[in-house]
């Protein structure tokens, strides 16, 4: 119950931030603005497994949505897809790699752009679509990727304390291959 309420809060404030006038200087200054939920949706989707970030994702999709001027849903559909596809990075990247969170956003943005050009090409005319779309691949990616690493960390410092149950985060995914020849005999 800890992690749902402070994964909210985080995320409630997280949404706060990235709608607050000074947040959108940085849209006016550069044509487009980093997101950090898509970071923090990246970060708790690779820690804790793909159901919770289809759940995470879904949340915090709508309540992007709430404070944005989409079409109600659109950010909540995007962010589960999100949620889901990184959620299989849970075992197969080292988590404490630099790079871990500049190639999870990385592919986090990439789905983004993608299903927002899908789900906006059905109700905005193609030209209004095709500066979104260059918006958000040649300016709001490359802010991402460079916000990702450092948040990652900070998210990673943050876990143990806010977000996981037991106080430290231990991986437990290599216990079953380790115990294997004790099992044998």
């Amino acid at each position: 119950m800890k992690r749902i309420i402070m994964i909210l809060i985080t995320a409630i404030l997280l949404v706060l931030i990235q709608a607050s006038p000074a947040y959108d200087l940085i849209r006016v200054a550069l044509g487009a603005k980093p997101d950090i939920l898509l970071i923090f949706l990246s970060f708790i989707a690779f820690r804790y497994g793909s159901f919770e970030g289809i759940i995470y994702g879904f949340i915090i999709g709508l309540f992007q949505d709430v404070v944005s001027t989409s079409i109600l849903g659109t950010h909540a559909i995007i962010f589960l897809n999100i949620g889901f596809f990184i959620g299989f990075f849970n075992i197969k990247i080292f988590s404490r790699q630099m790079a871990a969170g500049i190639f999870l956003s990385t592919i986090a943005s990439l789905i983004k752009t993608v299903l927002l050009f899908l789900l906006t090409a059905i109700y905005y005319d193609i030209l209004t679509v095709s500066i979104f779309i260059r918006a958000e691949l040649l300016i709001a990616m490359p802010l991402t990727m460079i916000l990702a690493s450092p948040l990652f960390m900070i998210f990673s410092k943050l876990a143990p304390f806010l977000y996981d149950k037991k106080g430290a985060y231990i991986d437990d995914s290599t216990s079953k291959y380790t115990n294997y020849q004790d099992d044998k005999w």
